[in-house]
């Protein structure tokens, strides 16, 4: 089940229905741990098996290291390592056994090795990622062991943010659903907007630009010129829909009472690529640099070490993912990119820094090279990518006004997201509050759904990874 089939209006409107009737907060986590495995399993039962046993690996060794300080890091180690073997097995297996072969065929070796064809559970790596959390956190005395088993199984489970994030701490998450919750009526207010604008952007922008973006993408060898044209409308695409899944996400688990983290802060009106990586998927970000950038040395022991760390903790990130090679070469963009900016950024003169439009300037240079990496990033063809590398065209006329096409649509499409960043900084804060504000803002989005929703919808992006 997603956030944009009807299905989700009714269960989502019952699930409300129940939860703030039940009064105490131990039914209430309860019934969100039972409403969770409905919609993670509506499709799949099955997925809720490695969910569970993901959850559960952490849970008990939070106990296991409380009760055993003496072995808290073997007991870490061990369930680290069980939730990577899921998540190996589940989706990097493959890709694993199919380069071996290959490699191994080089050599004229024939290796009896098969892939396993497993189908990816929705979400693996989110969860995985946030059960992982509780268990280092512990390790590293930052969080008590819970040992109601419902209200962790709850905080790993919740639906809103289960699938695609935002990756939360247990100190944030598991906190608010340990505490009593009560019906806000002015927050409830600001999560339908935030849940409706976020539908907007997925089923208004990112579902309407996608079919331009998929037609760019799956041409033979699109020369350099379209490639960009199409980079920049994924860009738009992938914004649109991820944070667009973000704020329903965030809006829904606002009905319930609870605050997710904010995952995007206006991504590309970054001006470096660390500060890039502050604004886009700020939850992956962060928890890649507190579990791997820092243990690796980051940021302490000279540029070298830092360098090495950066390089290792984008390439990691990259590879999260998905099991592919472009997602490999896009992490190493961003490595170049973030160890590029530090070594020249101190030789950058202040007077330049200074002048009238450095900041602009600033930003639409970053835009260009998170373009150039939306193309890795979607072009899962590692051998068109380096044609278009080793051999650069601008292409036909014919191709080069479809690039003008696919560009003027990116920006149209764009143009609502423009528009909220203005209405954000200067009428939210005067008039944010408001009823009326509120219900002018539904009726304007739901009519925009009716009449700008895309035909058919498309699965969200990130869930794939």
């Amino acid at each position: 089940m997603t956030f944009v089939q009807p299905e989700f209006v009714l269960f989502l409107t019952v699930t409300l229905l129940i939860y703030w009737t039940l009064g105490s907060v131990r039914r209430q986590n309860v019934f969100l741990l039972a409403a969770s495995a409905v919609f993670y399993g509506w499709v799949h039962p099955w997925m809720l098996v490695l969910l569970y046993a993901s959850a559960l690996t952490d849970w008990a060794a939070g106990l296991v290291m409380a009760q055993r300080p003496e072995h808290r890091r073997l007991v870490l180690t061990a369930a680290i390592g069980l939730n990577l073997f899921f998540l190996f097995v589940f989706k990097y297996y493959d890709f694993f056994v199919s380069n071996v072969l290959s490699t191994l065929q080089v050599f004229g070796m024939d290796v009896p090795l098969t892939t396993l064809n497993l189908v990816l559970p929705v979400g693996i790596s989110f969860y995985t990622f946030q059960s992982m959390s509780y268990s280092i956190s512990v390790y590293r005395g930052q969080l008590q062991p819970r040992r109601n088993l419902v209200d962790y199984m709850a905080y790993v489970s919740f639906f809103p943010q289960l699938v695609a994030g935002p990756i939360e701490r247990a100190g944030n998450l598991l906190g608010q659903i340990e505490r009593p919750r009560q019906l806000d009526a002015a927050k409830a207010q600001g999560a339908v907007t935030l849940a409706l604008w976020g539908a907007f952007k997925k089923l208004c922008i990112a579902d309407s630009i996608a079919p331009y973006v998929d037609k760019v993408f799956a041409s033979a060898d699109p020369p350099l010129l379209l490639s960009l044209a199409g980079a920049f409308a994924f860009s738009v695409q992938i914004l649109a829909d991820f944070s667009g899944y973000t704020d329903m996400a965030r809006g829904t688990a606002r009905l319930f009472g609870i605050d997710l983290m904010v995952n995007f802060r206006h991504p590309y009106l970054a001006t470096s690529p660390s500060d890039f990586w502050q604004r886009w998927h700020i939850s992956l970000s962060s928890w890649i640099r507190d579990y791997l950038y820092i243990p690796l040395g980051g940021g302490r022991g000279g540029f070298f070490r830092s360098a090495m760390a950066a390089s290792a903790s984008l390439l990691l990130s990259g590879l999260w993912h998905g099991a592919a090679w472009h997602y490999v070469l896009w992490g190493a963009w961003h490595a170049v990119l973030l160890i590029a900016y530090r070594v020249i950024g101190p030789y950058v003169p202040a007077t330049l820094r200074h002048l009238p439009g450095a900041r602009f300037a600033a930003m639409g240079l970053m835009f260009g090279f998170t373009c150039v990496g939306w193309l890795i990033f979607r072009q899962a063809d590692v051998s068109a990518l380096a044609r278009l590398v080793t051999h650069p065209t601008l292409g036909a006329p014919a191709s080069r006004l479809l690039a003008g096409v696919v560009a003027g649509v990116a920006l149209v499409m764009a143009s609502p997201m423009v528009l909220a960043m203005a209405v954000e900084r200067w009428l939210v804060p005067r008039f944010g509050g408001a009823p009326w504000a509120h219900t002018t803002t539904w009726a304007v989005l739901v009519i925009s759904l009716f009449i700008l929703a895309a035909d058919g919808s498309r699965a969200f992006i990130y869930f794939r990874f």
